[in-house]
């Protein structure tokens, strides 16, 4: 991953696919629920602040 000075929607597309993953990957209903819970923030984050 490249590190820029700013958050772009490649960044945040990439860490909600990894925490969906994460999520599908565990087997502690706790840990799935933080994982999705991130997803949902990141989803949020790309549907707010950087429209398509």
């Amino acid at each position: 991953m490249q590190m820029t000075n700013q958050f772009d929607r490649a960044y945040f597309t990439e860490r909600l696919e990894k925490n969906r993953i994460l999520a599908e990957q565990t087997n502690d209903p706790n840990i799935r629920d933080l994982h999705l819970e991130y997803v949902r923030l990141y989803e949020q984050l790309i549907g707010e602040t950087l429209p398509a």
